[in-house]
């Protein structure tokens, strides 16, 4: 399923927070990613989207705008995000998988 599908509004409030910083090279990815899958961490109430599998070289944190980070690979793409007070998106997405 397409991010951009699944959590429209997560998805519009990280391409402003992403424009602000100057990457609006991220903001078109984020329009055509697939969620691949996703966890939460009760404990640490944080639920992380994987978009693709592949080990993140930059983290971008969204932290103060929208409460995420952004995992980039080493060729710019996006392939993860971090969620920070994940329960909401947890339970909006259903069963981890």
């Amino acid at each position: 399923m397409r991010l951009a599908d699944a959590l429209p509004d997560l998805v519009a409030d990280m391409e402003v927070a992403l424009l602000h910083l100057g990457r609006a090279d991220l903001v078109n990815q984020l329009q055509q990613a697939l969620l691949e899958r996703w966890t939460y961490d009760d404990f640490a109430d944080t639920t992380y989207l994987t978009l693709r599998d592949e080990t993140y070289a930059e983290r971008l944190s969204l932290y103060d705008e929208v409460g995420v980070n952004v995992d980039t690979d080493d060729h710019g793409r996006v392939c993860g995000i971090e969620i920070l007070e994940g329960k909401r998106i947890a339970t909006r997405l259903g069963t981890p998988g």
